[in-house]
Parts: structure tokens; sequence; C-alpha cells
């Protein structure tokens, strides 16, 4: 579900971007400086660090600049459009953070709350005390503290990946049949 919202969130985006001209100064933005972002892009094309790239920015629903830049297809030497599709992967982090921010600084919560007071579910952590690699089996103890949302901003939160992250927690999603983080949520140690 979230990344059919980050993906229709994206569209959006794009179909407001292209339905709009650029315009920095209605933006309150400097059209000059925004012109770096063409050279910063054009110099990693040029040294072969980025095929090309779309930038879109935005500030005060102000469609400030928004140019594609480099190659689609870099073989082909096939330019790159506004329109391109991109996979994003694990920019969602990214994008939920600055959603997550955004809330903050509307004050709808403190970052050293406790996850589980936005989502029971993440109340009274566990954490692996021994784990058996023969069988995948553990013991898990309380943990000392609760999951804070600086935990989640800051990857320190000890909730770990499918396929991705450690031995031990790769082998138990195996066990439960997850893969590749999907139902990640459905394992709760204990």
């Amino acid at each position: 579900m979230k990344q059919l919202f980050t993906f229709f969130l994206a569209v959006c985006i794009a179909i407001n971007a292209l339905a709009q001209s650029p315009n920095a100064a209605a933006a309150g933005m400097s059209a000059s400086r925004l012109d770096r972002i063409d050279q910063l892009i054009n110099d990693y094309v040029a040294k072969d660090w980025l095929n090309g790239g779309v930038v879109i920015v935005y500030r005060n629903n102000q469609l400030a600049y928004y140019k594609a830049s480099g190659y689609n297809d870099a073989e082909k030497k096939t330019a790159m459009q506004k329109d391109q599709i991109f996979r994003i992967a694990s920019q969602t982090k990214a994008i939920t953070s600055v959603a997550v921010m955004m809330l903050y600084e509307e004050g709808k919560f403190l970052l050293d709350d406790a996850v589980s007071k936005y989502i029971p579910e993440f109340a009274h952590p566990k954490v692996i005390a021994s784990f058996n690699e023969a069988d995948s089996s553990y013991t898990s103890i309380p943990a000392q503290r609760e999951v804070t949302i600086r935990d989640l901003l800051t990857h320190t939160s000890g909730i770990g990946y499918a396929q991705i992250g450690s031995k031990q927690m790769n082998a138990i999603y195996a066990k439960a049949g997850v893969v590749g983080g999907i139902g990640v949520g459905k394992i709760l140690l204990g």
C-alpha cells in the first residue's frame, strides 16, 4: 500500500508540474540560483556519475524549477524527458521522512515519543536473547526501552529487513515466509 501511495503521489506531482510553467519568482526563489542545478546535473552526466535526471522544485505550492537533463538511455544518447518514469526503490524513506518532519514542524508529535503512542502494536518490544542457527529458533527478552520516532528516522530502531538484514533476522524471516520486506509487520518477536 505504501508503494502505491508513493507512486500515486509522484504521479500527482508530475501531472501538476506538467500543467504549470516554472516560475521561480512566484515561488520566492532565485532563477539564477536554481540554474545551478543544471550545472550540477550536467557535471554528473559528464563524469558518468549519473545518466540523467528530472528535478522538480516546489516552494509555497508554486513550481519554481522543472527540467530534465542527461539521458534516459546513455548508450543510445536518448534524452531524458520530464515525464520519465523512475523506480525509486528505497527512496521512499526520504519521502516518508520529509512527511514525518513536516508533521513534527506542525507540533503533531515529539521526536522522542514512543512509536507505540501512535501504533499500539509497537508497545512492549522484545529483542533476541539467543538464536539457534540449526533451526532458526530463538528466545527473546524485553527491550530496555521502546522504539521512538527518532529511532525510525535515524534507522536505529533495531528492526531488520528480510533478505538484506542480519544473518539471524534473514533466517527468522525466511522461516516465517517473509520475502524482501513484504509482510514484515506480521513478525513480532516474542
